[in-house]
């Protein structure tokens, strides 16, 4: 039952950051005024894309999902901290950035052990072999 519970709320997190991921990636792309601002707008559009491509690999099991997810993982813990630091101004400071960064790769670890649980072939989700 824990699973399952992580498997749907890793689909639904990597659905949402995935959708909102890639529509401000788009609507974003060409705002940036410095190269660590354009890196944000990119790490934001990448997660949003492997956050779509794991959902997709996850909702069917697929193993190559583990790898989207790491890549997924890396793209929405690198955003935050950088984000902090190339928008917040000076008033910004290095813990908030870590802060940030640290909550997301938190989540993105519990996503990415549920992709790894439940692409194995010897899980089932609903007690009828799929």
């Amino acid at each position: 039952m824990g699973r399952k519970i992580a498997w749907v709320l890793s689909l639904v997190l990597l659905l949402f950051t995935g959708c909102v991921g890639v529509y401000n990636g788009l609507t974003e792309w060409g705002e940036e005024r410095t190269p660590a601002q354009h890196s944000v707008t990119l790490g934001v559009l990448l997660y949003g894309v492997f956050g779509l491509i794991t959902a997709y690999g996850l909702f069917r099991r697929r193993r190559w999902s583990l790898a989207t997810s790491i890549a997924w993982a890396i793209a929405v813990s690198y955003v935050p901290g950088v984000a902090v630091m190339v928008y917040g101004g000076e008033g910004a400071i290095l813990s908030s950035a870590i802060a940030a960064s640290a909550g997301s790769v938190l989540v993105a670890l519990a996503v990415v052990w549920t992709a790894h649980v439940m692409t194995r072939g010897d899980v089932e989700i609903d007690g009828t072999g799929r």
